[in-house]
């Protein structure tokens, strides 16, 4: 079981902080790759929080990898951003800081995982309305350095 799967059994629904990274893979013939999530129907960009003993750049590796089913090679730093609040559908509760990267080298088949019901590429001005809102604002930013 994940550490934060760990801890709720502890804490319950409390409202609790984690670090999570985020990946915006992204192609200039493919578009941008999003994921429809199964718990609240919203697309959003592969990402998770991070384990314990695990750096940065391997969580998001093994997120993206769990998620996606691609291996990612060169993630470039796009932003931090912290205090960024989600309630999940099941009453869960989490402030999270944000670690965003941008990845423009991947491979790999195309699989979702028991966390997405769907992968899809979409192009950077048509994305999909039901969007979580901060990876939004992740993505418009990423926009200057693709």
């Amino acid at each position: 079981m994940s550490y934060i799967g760990e801890l709720r059994k502890i804490v319950g629904h409390t409202p609790i902080m984690a670090v999570a990274t985020v990946g915006i893979l992204y192609s200039e013939e493919k578009g941008l790759l999003l994921e429809r999530r199964t718990d609240s129907d919203n697309w959003c960009l592969p990402g998770g929080a991070l384990e314990l003993n695990e750096s940065l750049e391997e969580a998001l590796a093994r997120e993206v990898k769990e998620e996606t089913n691609l291996d990612i090679k060169n993630p470039k730093l796009l932003d931090i951003k912290a205090n960024i609040r989600m309630v999940y559908p099941n009453k869960d509760e989490v402030y999270y800081t944000d670690v965003v990267y941008i990845i423009n080298e991947f491979c790999g088949e195309l699989k979702p995982d028991n966390e997405s019901s769907e992968l899809a590429f979409f192009d950077l001005d048509n994305l999909p309305e039901n969007m979580i809102p901060t990876q939004i604002e992740y993505i418009k930013k990423s926009k200057t350095a693709l």
